[in-house]
């Protein structure tokens, strides 16, 4: 990053400046040094200017230099977690390859021995990385190296020239093993082994509203209605941040994805487990209805939930001799979306109850749409009928 603090700032409080090396049009290789500014959010607004007005000349900068500039560019933009998410991707898969690498130096071959040593990564167990994950690696490089052709004087985005990560695989994959769901039936047998009323309460809000696991967790009582039956699904929780609480823990709470706020009815079935919690925790010294609803004080960790669902799926096994699908916590949302589909709900209040588009669960849920393979077919038959030729007009025509 060319963002710089000076060790005594002047009397007016200015400490910031930038320094810049860059070649002019004829080559000829120059610094800029900024003037101080008061905060660094000045400096890196001045710093862009610069950039920008000097975009037709070459700015001498690492592939580092130029990611630190372009997250901060890119901060006002994007959420917090996403940002995480981001620099843990960039940070892990790419910096160490292309860090030190003056960026006019990048070339197509530099990148296609980059992707070579992508394809033969492995995490955990030996696993390759997934073609998806893949793919977003080769897009994050070419977002900084575009960001380096509109502001660093980069004359071309060499990553536009190489084709993105491909699958080889010949497997066909059907569209069912896409979204996996449990049956009601199978839902009753998981539920009927949990002990624990704090997680009997959160997996079965999970199935019977499909929420997000983060949206579960963010609920604070506030947020729960026992006189109109509802409950408001306004936030969402991450661990995806840098960011700590008092005690150490590391979460934030943000927006629901893409900010699809909404207020949704409970089932009387749900209605009474949630009443029961209630009660559990009106036990606790302190309590209030700022209280998260799923552990109390602070909310139950994303751990403790993983470990809670796998031992009530080795639970059903013992306890009735039957294993049933293992999901995942996104997985009961699907499972509350199949059920409505399964029942004839309509796709515009399946799409408001989970905070999707319609667009969203057409494409996600395609499958289990009987109907809309009907009106297809109902579609192309209007189109025959409306353009069929009798014999007159075929003669005619002919």
């Amino acid at each position: 990053m060319a963002i710089y603090k000076v060790k005594t700032a002047t009397r007016d409080g200015r400490k910031w400046y930038y320094s810049i090396c860059y070649s002019t049009a004829n080559g000829e290789r120059k610094r800029k040094k900024s003037q101080l500014y008061a905060t660094k959010q000045e400096a890196q607004e001045a710093e862009r200017l610069f950039l920008t007005s000097k975009s037709q000349n070459r700015i001498d900068m690492t592939f580092e230099e130029t990611y630190y500039q372009y997250i901060d560019y890119a901060d006002e933009y994007i959420k917090g977690s996403t940002k995480y998410c981001k620099n843990n991707r960039i940070k892990n898969h790419i910096l160490g390859y292309f860090g030190k690498i003056n960026i006019h130096d990048i070339t197509v071959n530099t990148i296609i021995a980059w992707k070579s040593r992508v394809n033969k990564a492995t995490y955990g167990n030996s696993k390759e990385y997934t073609i998806s994950y893949k793919q977003t690696l080769f897009k994050e490089l070419k977002i900084i190296l575009k960001y380096g052709v509109n502001f660093c004087g980069l004359k071309e985005n060499v990553a536009d020239k190489i084709m993105t990560f491909h699958d080889k695989s010949e497997k066909v994959i059907a569209d069912e093993e896409k979204v996996r769901y449990i049956m009601p039936n199978e839902y009753n047998l998981f539920i009927s082994v949990i002990e624990n009323i704090v997680f009997k309460v959160f997996f079965a809000f999970l199935y019977y509203m499909g929420v997000r696991k983060g949206e579960a967790q963010a609920l604070t009582w506030e947020d729960i209605d026992f006189d109109n039956n509802t409950a408001r699904i306004i936030k969402t929780i991450t661990n995806k941040t840098e960011e700590r609480d008092e005690n150490g823990f590391r979460f934030k709470i943000t927006n629901t994805k893409n900010r699809k706020n909404r207020t949704i009815k409970i089932p009387l079935i749900l209605k009474n487990m949630l009443i029961e919690l209630y009660k559990h925790y009106n036990e606790f010294e302190g309590f209030n209805d700022k209280w998260f609803v799923f552990g109390g004080y602070r909310h139950l960790a994303s751990q403790s939930i993983n470990n809670a669902k796998d031992n009530c799926f080795e639970l059903v096994k013992k306890t009735y001799g039957k294993s049933i699908n293992r999901i995942t916590n996104h997985e009961f949302r699907h499972s509350h979306a199949s059920y409505l589909i399964s029942k004839g709900v309509k796709v515009e209040l399946i799409a408001y109850r989970l905070g999707d588009t319609v667009e969203v669960i057409l494409k996600v849920y395609a499958h289990l749409f009987p109907e809309v393979e009907d009106k297809i077919i109902e579609e192309l038959d209007l189109i025959e009928s409306t353009f069929a030729i009798n014999e007159t007009t075929k003669k005619e025509f002919l």
